[in-house]
């Protein structure tokens, strides 16, 4: 199964590559790839640029997400691709490759702004999320690492909420419009599907502080 997901993956890149080339203008790129060449959507030429929908319409359907972010996510898990702008923002959803950080190190090292680096999980939920101006190589793989190799996840509250119901209280993640849990009060059963079980402790937080709201 890895095998096939890997050589899925290469699939896409090579697509991608095909249709879009690399380059070594930092401007001009739109992601970093995993072996720390720059996919060219021509940034820095007006007349020309490329923006990131066009990367996601190129996706099969069952890639397509509730909009192209999600969509963005499904295909930087599937490729190991990092989506950057060059004016300061960086888009995780698996941990960078050593060229990558090498790359993202030196996109930033040079830059003058600050970069926003946000850390997503495979299901387009945010896990990280830092500022970073001229970060030593240590400081930006210890902010991976914490992501992906650890329990340091944090989550951000506000892409998940709870509905009250009849029957409970349904937990919703927001980005996807999606529904991913459910308690029943009568039974104390709190459920998640099995790719959200992280984020059983959020939930209890969320549904605790509706029930001591709801009983002011």
């Amino acid at each position: 199964m890895e095998n096939i997901k890997q050589q899925n993956g290469e699939a896409l890149i090579s697509q991608l590559v095909s249709h879009f080339g690399v380059t070594r203008i930092q401007k001009d790129g739109g992601y970093v790839l995993p072996d720390g060449n720059l996919l060219n959507l021509q940034r820095s030429d007006l007349d020309h640029r490329q923006y990131h929908r066009a990367v996601a319409a190129l996706l099969p359907k069952e890639m397509q997400g509730a909009c192209d972010e999600l969509t963005i996510v499904n295909l930087m898990v599937a490729t190991g691709i990092i989506r950057y702008e060059a004016r300061g923002r960086v888009h995780t959803a698996v941990k960078p490759t050593q060229a990558q950080r090498r790359r993202l190190f030196e996109l930033m090292k040079y830059s003058e702004q600050g970069f926003r680096v946000i850390a997503s999980d495979c299901n387009g939920a945010t896990i990280g999320d830092q500022m970073f101006k001229s970060p030593a190589a240590h400081e930006l793989l210890r902010f991976f690492s914490g992501c992906y190799d650890s329990n340091q996840k944090v989550y951000r509250e506000d892409e998940f909420g709870i509905q009250p119901t009849a029957q409970g209280f349904r937990l919703m993640f927001r980005p996807a419009h999606r529904e991913i849990g459910f308690y029943e009060p009568e039974t104390g059963t709190m459920t998640l599907i099995p790719e959200f079980s992280d984020v059983m402790s959020l939930f209890r937080q969320q549904v605790a502080q509706y029930q001591v709201f709801a009983s002011v």
